[in-house]
């Protein structure tokens, strides 16, 4: 048997398979929901609204614009070109398996 015709019948029966399951689920949804008595079900009836957005009336200050330098530095990290640099004079220590 050839490749093709492998797939072909593989797709089939996967196809088949698949929906044989989702037409046994449709029919077990189509039956009442008092068929099983632990099941617990409920239904509402909520028509959803419209609500317009009323924006805040009070003005925020104005933000402050935040360096990315400062966040790095200020947290103990470095930054990618001073990483490579620390890397070539061999500085870093690695205390755990690298993964490329």
């Amino acid at each position: 048997m050839n490749w093709l015709p492998f797939l072909s019948w593989l797709a089939g029966a996967y196809l088949a398979y698949y929906s044989a399951l989702t037409l046994s689920d449709y029919l077990k949804n189509k039956r009442s929901p008092a068929a099983d008595p632990a099941e617990l079900t409920f239904t509402e009836d909520i028509q959803p609204k419209k609500i317009r957005h009323q924006p805040d009336k009070a003005e925020s200050p104005p933000k402050q614009l935040v360096r990315a330098d400062s966040a790095i530095i200020g947290s103990g990290g470095v930054s990618l070109k001073s990483l490579f640099g620390l890397c070539r004079e061999e500085a870093v220590i690695y205390t755990r398996p690298v993964s490329f």
